[in-house]
């Protein structure tokens, strides 16, 4: 039905793509309509989005924004079959669009800027990250994972420690697997954030501790790692690779019995018991 559906988008015209945007707003249709428009590239369908980003309905202003923050050209002999374009362009409205009146604008303009990442948004972007709406702080803490900048760092500290679960999610996601910076500010932010009440949360405070080597990860994981443990523990002890984990991790094996060959969880499961076994040699 999936597969239909996109054929579908794959033949319908530019205008009924729009429609199907419009009508659709806030369910899978839109998204459908736009990663088709997406893949439109051409000066026509720039213009167009030039004259929807100006558009006096904040629908059409953010659906043009949507389709510039990853307007591309099919191109066979490119990676994935396609490259970017009108980069500068789009750019440009997509860094007009932080300034916009509606909050789903600014959404979408914030979103593409973490695809189309620009030096000029970063200042915009921290100052949208205290923004009232939960939704712009969102996209904010996803479009900060693309910029390595000690401005956006303090963001998602701030970001992680946010009213809302997403939010929070997204930006310990950012501090801890996003980036790679390493400070005992974001070591404890993220130790903090191993007792969030969000499970998501937690996973990626785990795993970024992991990532830094963070000797209080090991700890956390010998009185966590069971049978019903997530892959989140599993991966945070890959990137441990501690000798004190393999005991744990074998017993999980031994309970689960034989691994399922198209589990990803049982893939994860083996590829921590290689991990921590290499330690061993």
């Amino acid at each position: 039905m999936k597969k239909a559906a996109r054929s579908s988008a794959k033949t319908r015209t530019q205008r009924q793509l729009i429609r199907m945007a419009l009508r659709g707003w806030g369910s899978e249709k839109r998204w459908r309509a736009i990663v088709e428009l997406q893949m439109r590239g051409s000066p026509q369908m720039l213009e167009f989005v030039q004259r929807l980003s100006g558009n006096a309905s904040w629908r059409r202003r953010a659906l043009g924004l949507y389709v510039a923050s990853q307007l591309r050209k099919q191109v066979r002999s490119a990676e994935f079959g396609s490259t970017e374009y009108g980069m500068d362009a789009t750019q440009a409205l997509l860094l007009a669009g932080l300034h916009d009146p509606h909050d789903e604008v600014i959404c979408a303009a914030a979103s593409g800027l973490g695809h189309r990442p620009h030096p000029a948004a970063l200042p915009e972007l921290v100052r949208l990250s205290a923004h009232r709406n939960e939704s712009v702080r969102w996209n904010v803490a996803v479009a900060l994972g693309r910029y390595p900048e000690p401005a956006s760092i303090e963001a998602l500290c701030r970001l992680a420690a946010d009213a809302d679960d997403d939010v929070r999610n997204w930006a310990t996601f950012g501090l801890g697997t996003a980036h790679e910076e390493d400070t005992p500010e974001i070591r404890d932010l993220l130790w903090n954030n191993l007792e969030d009440r969000d499970a998501e949360v937690r996973g990626e405070a785990l795993v970024g501790l992991a990532a830094r080597g963070d000797a209080r990860a090991i700890d956390y994981l010998v009185e966590h790692l069971d049978a019903d443990c997530r892959v989140y523990e599993l991966e945070a002890a890959e990137k441990l690779a501690s000798t004190l984990l393999l005991e744990a991790l074998q017993a999980i094996a031994r309970d689960r019995g034989s691994p399922k060959l198209d589990s990803y969880w049982s893939g994860r499961l083996q590829a921590a018991i290689a991990a921590c076994t290499a330690s061993t040699a």
